[in-house]
């Protein structure tokens, strides 16, 4: 029979009288049958109730709750599925600890861990000797750490079974696609798993098979794997893609009320599986693998139990956003009842994180889930329900439960080392002076539970109403379990209100959002979780501000396993971008145009204090305002001017109405020279620092000149265009390249000096020693500039922002007795006339204030804290900062004039 055991106990099959329900157990048959062709439906449901475990099976059925570590490269990268070209240097785990993983999962009811020791990317979890994508390549330990290793002796050491995953599917391996060669490559990988560490008591493979890097499509020598687990390590089950265990068909956790071991489904492996299930009409995900109805037309039968998995997570490897998204109690116990309580074993998937642990949040919820399940099956309300009963069809037993105490659980089980039998039964309490019906079904199997509403009973009664030969009924028992609310909410997958929104086509996916926004990530949410034939899987995403003109983002996306657990899927974007209009190209696994409708598609915008659209609904379209507008979402502000750097206010690429800010304060090792380190481009002005061939000695041992960009507004003159002043409210739409040294800034100072004594107000100013993330608004009086930020006689504030290499609107608000200052639509800063001693502060220059754009440089570690580190840069990106705009709005009461006029660049 090719690598399947048919067993007969007895030498001889003993003739059937099917009429009746008293034939004698003759013989059995161990994990398959093969019917003669001439048997009757009836004959065929005998013999099936003789179709039992092997003893591998048995025990493996036993074990109820396993558990999946889902951890390799993608913990690193934030991916479902790798590609294969990842760098071994991002695996490096900082505090692994196989110990806490076995330790946790044992003391929450566990009794086997799998591994991922290898997935679809490639990357081996153990120094493999066939590829260097691996552990070995890894500064983990320094290359010489083994994380199957690692997890193998802390199984040992607490009494767990192990289990390997090992994907046949590689997106790394050169020789993938070249099926006798990678066959070969694979076989070594397993000889290894299997040889080097121990006792093996599960290896699972899944079917993924996607084209080898040649183009050519993988055909896998399953005979050959099989028989190296079974030289190797006998004693071990084969799931999935095997002929021990078998997959429910969904990763929701969710098994069949109807589920039968003793299934018409031949396992994929064999060459014949495809012919046979296609002439039976049979699937995995099929709800009837075994009925009387499905054994007409079966020519075999296998025992072939259920694994239900699913995983603790949205995704099934380790994402930082998903630690508030851990299933509930509630999922969790669901589960339970609908997967172990459906004859099934279940795997639920606990990924460790990037330190190489069991998130915190899936141990208190893993905690949560083995108390509950400990207060509800430790107090078993029936007290004669281990009494064996060999039942006919029509047969039932009543069974004593404790009095005054409420049920609302049922468990039944078989003795399935004698095969699974029962077809139909029922389970009626007698409460209240009748019997009254709980719960009805169809196989028991291993285990089977039942749930109901709560009732206070005498007895309980179990009625077989159908059965294969005679039913062995092993156990019956009542529990109480409390009922639980699901406090899992993931509504924070779409964070822009769909109102404003319309879809232009829906394959492509095209959106317009109604309004511009910071998109730093998008969410594809299949609807009701369930795979359909248009469901998206690859795709490429761009952006576009006006529907015409786009910008791709990501070029070969995929929605990893979606089509097996279609549950929302967030993509975090490489940078946040400014968008209004969203397309998702996506085709289907069958390579077909997807379809997407809206309420399968959500964004994710920046948080509130990085939020543009704050202070304008779509902060980059041009201006449309006119002097005298009121301003579009503040009230109290009526527009006044404002300087947009467009090119045709330009002369040599430098922006009218502006002048190079030299000074003798500037830093004095830094030359000004903004001809050669300055340009509007495209409506935005980008100004930048370079190092000069001409060096001075910078403190350090080295010698290092710089020069760099500063401009002042003009306020005089032809060029002339706004003396900034009190009751003046300034906006200025900047960015910057974040590099250590580099000081860019947005300030303010007094016409009466060249440094006056009314010093200088900062709106930005951005020193970093080291790259951060922060803006600080300073106040300096009194020529108190003591060289550091916040010094003597200086105020400050500092806010952190998300990205500010992305666009921000910076303001500042100048009233005669305070100034306030911000980002998008929220102030971080607030000084009053008089506080902090500055009482000499004038707050109103007659002759007004101008605006300075500096990108200020340091060689000297005691004048900014930040030196200059030229060694960090990237010469051909130097450090840099971005004004698209500055806008200027007067209050309502400017003194009660009317404000000069000026000019609009």
């Amino acid at each position: 029979m090719n690598r399947i055991h048919q067993f007969l106990v007895t030498c001889s099959l003993l003739a059937l009288s099917v009429g009746g329900q008293a034939q004698q157990d003759a013989s059995y048959f161990v994990k398959h049958l093969q019917f003669s062709g001439s048997e009757s439906v009836d004959q065929k449901a005998a013999m099936a109730a003789r179709l039992v475990p092997s003893p591998q099976q048995l025990a493996w059925q036993q074990m109820e709750l396993t558990a999946f570590l889902h951890f390799g490269i993608n913990t690193f990268t934030g991916r479902e599925w790798g590609d294969g070209t990842e760098d071994p240097a991002l695996f490096n785990p900082t505090d692994l600890d196989a110990e806490q993983w076995v330790r946790t999962l044992k003391e929450c009811g566990f009794k086997m861990v799998l591994l991922t020791a290898k997935h679809h990317d490639g990357f081996c979890l153990w120094p493999t000797k066939t590829t260097s994508h691996s552990v070995a390549s890894s500064p983990w330990k320094n290359g010489k750490g083994d994380v199957v290793r690692e997890l193998r002796d802390a199984c040992t050491k607490y009494g767990m079974k192990f289990g390997v995953y090992l994907s046949p599917w590689d997106r790394n391996a050169s020789c993938y696609g070249n099926s006798p060669e990678y066959n070969k490559f694979f076989i070594e990988q397993l000889t290894e798993l299997l040889t080097n560490y121990g006792e093996v008591n599960e290896v699972w493979f899944d079917g993924a098979n996607g084209e080898g890097p040649n183009g050519k499509k993988q055909v896998y020598d399953w005979d050959a794997f099989y028989k190296t687990i079974q030289r190797l390590q006998p004693k071990a089950v084969m799931a999935i893609m095997g002929d021990d265990v078998r997959w429910v068909g969904n990763e929701k956790g969710i098994g069949r009320e109807t589920e039968w071991s003793a299934t018409v489904l031949t396992p994929g492996i064999y060459s014949r599986a495809e012919e046979n299930n296609k002439r039976l009409g049979v699937y995995g995900k099929a709800k009837d693998l075994g009925s009387r109805s499905m054994l007409k037309d079966a020519t075999e039968l296998f025992w072939y139990p259920s694994e239900v998995d699913v995983s603790i997570r949205p995704g099934w490897f380790w994402h930082e956003e998903e630690n508030t998204k851990v299933k509930s109690l509630k999922q969790l116990s669901d589960i339970y009842f609908q997967s172990v309580g459906y004859n099934s074993v279940l795997l639920l998937n606990i990924p460790p994180d990037r330190r190489g642990l069991i998130n915190e949040a899936d141990v208190e919820r893993l905690k949560e889930f083995a108390d509950y399940r400990r207060k509800v099956f430790s107090d078993n309300k029936v007290s004669d329900g281990n009494i064996y009963w060999t039942a006919l069809s029509g047969e039932s037993r009543s069974y004593t439960v404790r009095p005054g105490e409420p049920v609302n659980v049922v468990q039944l089980q078989e003795d399935i080392s004698k095969g699974q039998r029962v077809e139909k039964f029922l389970v009626e309490a007698f409460s209240e002076g009748r019997w009254q019906t709980l719960g009805e079904g169809t196989t028991i199997g291993y285990k089977r539970m039942l749930r109901f509403p709560e009732v206070m009973a005498d007895s309980l009664r179990l009625r077989i109403d159908g059965s294969r030969l005679s039913a062995n009924i092993m156990s019956v028992s009542a529990y109480y379990a409390p009922s639980l609310e699901n406090d899992q909410k993931f509504t924070d997958w779409n964070t822009v209100s769909r109102d404003t929104w319309k879809k232009v086509s829906s394959s492509p996916f095209v959106v317009d959002l109604g309004r511009t926004i910071r998109l730093k990530a998008f969410t594809y949410a299949p609807l009701n979780e369930e795979a359909k034939p248009t469901m998206a899987y690859r795709y490429k995403f761009s952006v576009s501000l006006n529907g015409t003109d786009w910008k791709e983002i990501i070029s070969q996306g995929e929605f990893s396993n979606i089509m097996h657990n279609p549950l929302p899927q967030t993509v975090t974007l490489p940078a946040v971008v400014t968008a209004r209009y969203v397309k998702l190209e996506a085709t289907t696994p069958e390579v077909s145009s997807a379809i997407v409708e809206m309420e399968e598609f959500g964004v994710t915008s920046v948080v509130d204090k990085d939020d543009e659209t704050k202070v304008y609904p779509n902060p980059d379209e041009a201006l449309k305002l006119k002097p005298g507008d009121s301003h579009p979402m503040l009230k109290g502000w009526s527009f006044y001017t404002a300087h947009e750097f467009l090119d045709k206010n330009t002369k040599k690429g430098l922006p009218l109405g502006f002048l190079e800010h030299k000074t003798t304060n500037m830093s004095k090792s830094a030359n000004v020279n903004n001809a050669k380190c300055s340009k509007v481009e495209n409506g935005v002005l980008h100004m930048w620092s370079v190092e000069e061939p001409d060096s001075i000695d910078n403190g350090f041992g080295k010698k290092v000149k710089f020069s760099h960009a500063g401009y002042r507004s003009v306020v005089s003159g032809k060029q002339a265009w706004c003396n900034f002043t009190e009751n003046m409210r300034i906006e200025i739409r900047f960015k910057r390249v974040a590099a250590e040294g580099f000081n860019d800034a947005l300030w303010f100072m007094g016409n009466k000096g060249p440094w006056p004594k009314n010093g200088e107000i900062d709106l930005l100013e951005n020193p970093k020693k080291k790259i951060n993330q922060r803006a600080h608004f300073t106040l300096h009086s009194e020529n108190h500039y003591a060289g550091v930020v916040g010094g003597e006689g200086s105020v400050t504030s500092t806010i952190d922002l998300a990205d500010m290499s992305q666009w921000n609107i910076y303001w500042l608000e100048w009233y005669p007795d305070r100034i306030i200052g911000g980002v998008n639509g929220k102030a971080y800063f607030e000084h009053k006339k008089g506080d902090n001693g500055n009482t000499d502060w004038p707050w109103s220059d007659p002759a007004g204030f101008y605006v300075i754009f500096s990108t200020g440089l340091s060689v000297n570690p005691n004048a900014w804290p930040g030196a200059v580190n030229p060694a960090a840069w990237d010469k051909q990106n130097p450090p840099s900062m971005y004004i698209d705009w500055i806008r200027v709005y007067v209050n309502d009461n400017y003194a009660g004039k009317k404000a000069p006029k000026v000019r609009y660049y």
